[in-house]
This record gives structure tokens, C-alpha cells and sequence, in this order.
């Protein structure tokens, strides 16, 4: 999910990138791209038509288990087309950038940012901001009114809930400023590229959690609502210019599980005994004749003494036995992306995706301020992440479902120690597997 810079586990490494051999087709407006295997290749693809800012479609690279994968990414209108032909209206919404509850929680998040975001080292419990809270509750009650709002018997609860021991509210993530990874404050959260979902990850969870956080299940259905907001500059088409954060469309409305594998702790240390100071020396200053913006967090961390397993001061206590999903590439995968958006982060896969560099070029050169587009370009991304809990009482009200993780552990396959099956179907209308 969600993890410090310094609480990364290392399963985040450098993984190869794999092009898909298909054509990708694309609407009017984007470009059209041909990626055929270098061996089947015979003659060179045609010229393609550069990028515009009313693309409803783009191609992003999308981090898999095994290697990175050129995918297309809904943005704009198409990603709510999308959104509606998945059944997916109770999972995400896309927030207008007009909208005035919108721009309220914009202007309490810009206030409070360094008073409280990086004070707090850039994460927090959601009592140390009560008013981003109540802000981000008018537009949960307005996106999802059977889920959220009192008015249709929904109820909105702040915070996720991992952390319910005041002594450690230090180490609670209801809160997140998302910053890159050359920004010189090192007490930062980076943009997560690895695929995931909340609760798998590796942040600390207090004993008990999940029982407290979903009580009274037997009459209840639980979503975990992350309002997420872009806070650097957007490019022609409205998106991130850097990192854009990828979400997939559940599975046949959420009724069935994406397929995946469980990648356990011991397959992610790398042997840190076969490197040499040498080595990390030369590594890291390759990374930063690239970057020299990079340097001082990419020095310290080259000669950190402390073995990646070691790096952890707090984390799920059962992490280590459970092991982490890993999305596995299908074809039926819908990607969306969004500059303002609210998702269920229990029941969604979502990561850092990588635009196409091709199109970053077209959209800095064809700005009306090429100059202004490139230093937007290249400041990175940065965010902020709110995490709520939402409720109702799906039998007190036809129609409304239970969500899919409320199902899977009413049905007792959603537990601290364990993971979702791969695969596994849910009876959405009685919130039980099948």
C-alpha cells in the first residue's frame, strides 16, 4: 500500500519492462502504437500521431510481478465510461475538478500541509486533521450516497483503522503526502510503483484491527475509501505528468477475484553480501549524473549500514507469514487513471504506472508554454492520500450489496494472517463466498 521511503520492503526493484505484442487500439485523438516483438518485426512501424490534450485514452506501463507492461489507461470521460460498463460505481469515482466541495478540501489540505503533513513526517492518525476529514467526508456522501450518507443509511468513519493503540498513532497512515523520490526531505512516502492493495501491505496494523475495524459485520458491509488528490501540475490532458496512479476495475462487479500469486519475504531480500561498497558507489553516482537532484537522498542511502530486512521500525506483525498478492497480467485488466478520484483501496489493485517518455515529449513540446510544461514535467509526482471507512446495512436496504473484502471475511477467508484466494467468488447479495 502505502509505505515510508524508509519502510519500502524490497519487493520494490527495478523490474524488467515487457511490451505488449498487440496492437493497442486507440481512439481519436491518441496516438495509435505498434509494439511487435523485435524477432517478428519486418519492417518499420509507421510514423505516430502525437499526443493531444483531449486524449481519452493513454498507454501506460504498468508494474507487474514479473516486468512492467504496456497497457491502455481510461482517463477523463472514457475512464467513467469505463467505471459504468464495470459495474464499478460503488468502487471509484472520478471527482470533478470543479467541484466546490472539491476546492474546500483542496484549500484545508493546502493550509495544513507543512503545519501539518510534513510536521507529522508526511503521515498520520486522522485526529491531527480534523478539518481534511470532515472536508473529505462531504465528497465521500456525495459519490457514494447508499454507502456514505446518513440520508440513505450509510456512514462515514475517518481513518482506516490499522492503528487503534493511541500510543502508536505515530505509526498510523489515514493520512499520506506522497513526495519523489529526489525530493531532498527524507521522511517521505514515494509513489508506490508495486501493485497492491491496502490491507496486504506491509504498514503496521495493531492486534486486532480487523475485528475493530469491521464490527458488528454479522449486519454490516465495510468499504475502505482512499480520496486521493494530485498536488503538483497536471498535464494537457488533465493527468499527473509523472507517476500517474493506475487503478483496475474490479472483476465482474467485484463477484470475483483477480487472479494472483503470494510472494513471500524470502523472495524479495536481495543478498546484500554479494554487494561492495565499490559497487553501490558506482551505482549511485551513474543514478545521479542522470539526476543530480537525486544526490543527497541516493548518497545516504548507498551507505546506509543497515540490511534492507532491518529497515523496518514498525509493520504488520503478520506480514512475514502471510506473505504479499501479486496482480498476475490479464487481458480482461481495465486501467483508469484520474487527477481526483476516490477508490476502495481493500478491493481495488492500484500503483504508480509510467507514462509513455514519447508522449511526455509531445505534451511538453505541443504546450502553449513549452518551458513552463518542461520544469512541470519534471518536478515529479506529488500527492496526498485521506483513508476512510464507509458502512451500511445492505439487508435493511434493496439493491445495495455487500462490498467484496466485507463478504470475504464474513465467509472467513479474509483474516489478519492470510490473504484472499486467488480466484475466489463472492455472493455479493448475502456478503458470504461461494
Amino acid at each position: 500500500m502505502n509505505n515510508m521511503v524508509a519502510s519500502v520492503p524490497s519487493s520494490v526493484v527495478a523490474r524488467p519492462r515487457v511490451v505488449v505484442d498487440a496492437h493497442q487500439r486507440k481512439r481519436s485523438g491518441v496516438r495509435i502504437r505498434r509494439a511487435a516483438a523485435a524477432s517478428s518485426a519486418t519492417s518499420p512501424a509507421p510514423a505516430p500521431t502525437p499526443i493531444s490534450p483531449d486524449a481519452v485514452e493513454r498507454t501506460a506501463s504498468i508494474p507487474y510481478k514479473d516486468g512492467s507492461i504496456d497497457k491502455t489507461v481510461y482517463i477523463n470521460d472514457a475512464a467513467r465510461e469505463a467505471i459504468e460498463k464495470a459495474n464499478a460505481g460503488r468502487f471509484v469515482s472520478i471527482i470533478d475538478p470543479s467541484s466546490p466541495k472539491l476546492a474546500k478540501l483542496l484549500s484545508v489540505i493546502d493550509d495544513g500541509w507543512d503545519a501539518i503533513g510534513v510536521k507529522n513526517k508526511n503521515a498520520g492518525h486522522h485526529t491531527l486533521w480534523p478539518e481534511a476529514f470532515e472536508a473529505g467526508k462531504a465528497l465521500l456522501e456525495e459519490a457514494f450516497p447508499e454507502e456514505c450518507s446518513p440520508e440513505f443509511g450509510g456512514e462515514v468513519l475517518n481513518g482506516v483503522a490499522f492503528v487503534n493503540e493511541p500510543k502508536y498513532y505515530n505509526r498510523a497512515i489515514d493520512f499520506m503526502q506522497r513526495r519523489t523520490k529526489e525530493d531532498f526531505i527524507m521522511s517521505k512516502y514515494n509513489p508506490l510503483g508495486r501493485l497492491h492493495r491496502d490491507p496486504d501491505a506491509i504498514d503496521y496494523k495493531s492486534p486486532g484491527w480487523m475485528e475493530a475495524g469491521m464490527e458488528a459485520s454479522d449486519e454490516y458491509s465495510y468499504r475502505y475509501y482512499n480520496v486521493w488528490l494530485l498536488r503538483s501540475p497536471r498535464d494537457p490532458t488533465g493527468q499527473a505528468w509523472d507517476k500517474p496512479l493506475v487503478v483496475l476495475l474490479p472483476r465482474n462487479g467485484g463477484a470475483k477475484e483477480w487472479t494472483y500469486d503470494v510472494r513471500r519475504p524470502e523472495d524479495n531480500v536481495e543478498d546484500d553480501s554479494k554487494k561492495t561498497t565499490g559497487s553501490q558507489l558506482m551505482s549511485t553516482l551513474e543514478k545521479i549524473k542522470a539526476n543530480p537532484m537525486s544526490a543527497a537522498p541516493m548518497v545516504m542511502q548507498a551507505f546506509s549500514t543497515k540490511k534492507k530486512e532491518d529497515k523496518f521500525e514498525a509493520q504488520d506483525a503478520n506480514y512475514m507469514t502471510r506473505g504479499s498478492p501479486e496482480l498476475q497480467p490479464s487481458d480482461e485488466h481495465v486501467w483508469i487513471t484520474a487527477p481526483y478520484m476516490i477508490f476502495d483501496s481493500f478491493d481495488m489493485w492500484h500503483g504508480a504506472g509510467t507514462w509513455m517518455p514519447e508522449d511526455k515529449r509531445d505534451l511538453r513540446n505541443g504546450a502553449e508554454d513549452p518551458i513552463a510544461a518542461r520544469k512541470n514535467a519534471i518536478k515529479g509526482r506529488v500527492s496526498i492520500e485521506l483513508r476512510f471507512r464507509a458502512r451500511c446495512k445492505p439487508k435493511s436496504r434493496e439493491g445495495v450489496p455487500f462490498s467484496p473484502v466485507s463478504a470475504a471475511y464474513r465467509g472467513g477467508v479474509f483474516k489478519p494472517e492470510t490473504v484472499r484466494p486467488s480466484d475466489g467468488q463472492y455472493d455479493l447479495e448475502n456478503g458470504t463466498i461461494v
